[in-house]
C-alpha cells in the first residue's frame, strides 16, 4: 500500500470519531419528514461531504454529495459556518428505515464519518418534536417540547458539539436552561433564556437512547423590532391607563348619582312634612296654638275637663291689635305680650 495512503488511513482512524459525528437513533412517523445533521471538524470545511444508505460507508448506496446537491425525496445541504451538513428525507415510508452513514471525503476512497439509524413507524414515534426549526430573538427565550414514549428513561437536552443538560441542570454552555419532565403527558419542556447569537446551532432531545435533532436560529434584534416592541408596550400601557380611568369615572358617576338621589329623597320628605303642618292664622301678627285632647273612640274620659278645648292667642304687636279692634270697642292699649285664653266645655249626653 502506498505509504501516503497508509498515513491517511491512520489519521482517519485516530480522528474520525471526534471529527465527524451525528445522532445515533431517530424515530419518525410514516408520511412525515426529517432532517438529520452531521458535524465535522474545521479542517474539513472545503471537503466534499455525503450521505448514503447502508450498514457502513464502504457498502452504502444512493448517496447524495455536497458537490452535486439535488432536491427531491433526499437532499443535502452544507453549512461551513456552522460546520455541519444535513440530510433531509421527505414522505417517509416503512422502506426508508435503516442505517444512514454520513462522511467526509479526504483523499480518493478514504473518508471519515459516522452513521445514524432511522426508524419509520406507523404510530407515534419514540421521540418527536412539533417542528425541528425554532426561531428566536437575541435577548429573548425559546421553548421546545419533546414528546417521548418511554417515561422511565433519562431525559437530556444536548448541544451538538457541546454538553448535555438534565432536569436538574440550570445551564447549558453558560446559557440559563429550564427542563421540566411531564411524566403524565410524556412531554419534556425545554426553555432557554437570554439568547445570544452564538446560541444558533443544532441541539437534540434524548430519551431512552432515541434522539431528535432541533435547530435553533437566534436573530439579532433590529431597531425596527425594538421600536415595535417599545411601541407595543406603550400602546398596552395606554390601554390599561385608559381602562382604569374609565372605571374610575364610572365609579364617581355612580357615587354622585346615589348621593344626589338620597339628597332628593330627603328634600322631598322634608317638604311633605312641612305641607302637613296646619296654619291656624294666616296673619303673621298672631300666633295660634290649639291643644285638643280627645278620648279614644268608644271610651269616655273620666278625668275632669277631658272634653275641654284650650286655645290661646298671642299678640305680637299690641299697637296694631289695638288699632284693628278700635272699631268694635273703645281703644285700649293692651299690655305687652298679653295672652288671651278661652275655655269651652263640650256637651255630654
Amino acid at each position: 500500500m502506498d505509504p501516503l495512503m497508509l498515513l491517511v488511513l491512520l489519521i482517519a482512524g485516530l480522528t474520525g470519531a471526534d471529527s465527524v459525528s451525528t445522532v445515533s437513533w431517530v424515530s419518525v412517523q410514516r408520511g412525515g419528514s426529517v432532517t438529520i445533521p452531521c458535524f465535522y471538524d474545521d479542517r474539513y470545511k472545503t471537503h466534499v461531504k455525503y450521505w448514503c444508505r447502508g450498514n457502513n460507508r464502504e457498502s452504502c448506496t444512493s448517496t447524495v454529495h455536497t458537490d452535486s446537491p439535488q432536491e427531491g425525496k433526499v437532499s443535502i445541504r452544507d453549512d461551513p459556518d456552522q460546520q455541519v451538513f444535513t440530510m433531509t428525507i421527505n414522505n417517509l415510508t416503512d422502506g426508508d428505515s435503516g442505517y444512514y452513514p454520513c462522511g467526509v471525503e479526504i483523499f480518493g476512497d478514504v473518508d471519515v464519518g459516522d452513521r445514524v439509524y432511522l426508524s419509520v413507524t406507523d404510530g407515534s414515534p419514540r421521540l418527536s418534536v412539533d417542528k425541528q426549526e425554532v426561531m428566536g430573538v437575541e435577548g429573548d427565550s425559546i421553548s421546545v417540547q419533546c414528546r417521548y414514549g418511554n417515561s422511565d428513561s433519562l431525559k437530556l437536552w444536548c448541544k451538538i458539539g457541546g454538553f448535555c443538560a438534565s432536569e436538574r441542570s440550570v445551564s447549558l454552555d453558560g446559557r440559563p436552561v429550564l427542563i421540566r419532565d411531564d411524566t403524565v403527558n410524556k412531554i419534556v419542556s425545554v426553555t432557554m433564556r437570554g439568547l445570544k447569537r452564538k446560541d444558533t446551532g443544532w441541539y437534540w432531545c434524548d430519551a431512552g437512547g432515541w434522539q431528535i435533532p432541533v435547530h435553533i436560529t437566534v436573530k439579532p434584534i433590529t431597531i425596527t423590532e425594538w421600536n415595535n416592541d417599545k411601541l407595543s408596550s406603550l400602546v398596552q400601557l395606554a390601554l390599561y391607563v385608559g381602562l382604569g380611568l374609565l372605571v374610575l369615572l364610572l365609579i364617581i358617576i355612580i357615587i354622585t348619582w346615589k348621593v344626589w338621589d338620597k339628597h332628593k329623597k330627603k328634600t322631598t320628605t322634608s317638604q311633605n312634612q312641612g305641607n302637613t303642618e296646619l296654619t291656624l292664622n294666616p296673619d303673621p301678627e298672631y300666633a295660634a296654638i290649639d291643644n285638643i285632647k280627645r278620648d279614644p273612640p268608644g271610651q269616655a274620659s273620666e278625668e275632669p275637663g277631658a272634653d275641654v278645648t284650650y286655645s290661646s292667642i298671642v299678640l305680637s304687636d299690641p299697637e296694631q291689635v289695638s288699632s284693628r279692634c278700635s272699631s268694635h270697642r273703645p281703644a285700649v292699649t293692651p299690655a305687652s305680650d298679653v295672652v288671651y285664653s278661652s275655655v269651652a266645655l263640650k256637651h255630654r249626653e
